[in-house]
């Protein structure tokens, strides 16, 4: 099983991050690989409301969210850290 964590917050080493991690460490207890992504880090652009993502499956944006779809569907569990 692996889990996914995503910290959303700006701040680095804050309150959110740290909730988010001890989730995490509770989960590689209990067996499963775990990654902690911190949005901040990332270079994610906003939908441009194009349509293209209907019409072929794929966003014409060539940003880091493209890294993001694959970690997420990869993932057995997401948490969510706002």
């Amino acid at each position: 099983m692996k889990v996914l964590g995503i910290v959303f917050s700006p701040r680095r080493n804050g309150n959110t991050e740290i909730i988010v991690r001890e989730a995490l460490e509770g989960a590689k207890e209990a067996g499963a690989e775990t990654e902690l992504i911190t949005i901040r880090d990332y270079k994610i652009n906003p939908c441009d409301g194009c349509g293209t993502c209907h019409k072929t499956g794929v966003c014409h944006i060539n940003d880091d969210m493209q890294i993001m779809y694959k970690k997420l569907l990869e993932a057995d569990g997401i948490i969510f850290g706002t």
